[in-house]
């Protein structure tokens, strides 16, 4: 269940930073928020996986994005990694079912 939850979140993190970044829709402070939880949660998991590193440094551009620096290819890479991550997540538990 926390899988899903955690998927769940990417996704609406990876859509948050698309449209903080692009259309500006979001606060600093909803974008803040989202940055220290994939930072979190990053670290929290860093030991045994090494998606979860990238996850910290994901985490770390978005910081980055919030005091000013905004790079459209990192931006794309880093919304695609957390889009990719979270469907994979989502994905998987169903078709093990299935197996």
């Amino acid at each position: 269940m926390i899988v899903y939850l955690l998927a769940i979140l990417d996704t609406i993190t990876a859509f948050v930073i698309m449209f903080h970044v692009f259309f500006g829709w979001f606060s600093p402070a909803t974008v803040f928020y989202h940055a220290l939880y994939v930072f979190l949660k990053g670290l929290l998991f860093a030991k045994s996986d090494f998606a979860s590193k990238i996850d910290v440094v994901v985490g770390l551009y978005i910081f980055i994005l919030l005091a000013g620096f905004s790079h459209n290819i990192l931006t794309i890479i880093a919304i695609v990694w957390l889009a990719q991550k979270s469907f994979i997540s989502l994905w998987r538990p169903a078709a093990s079912v299935f197996t």
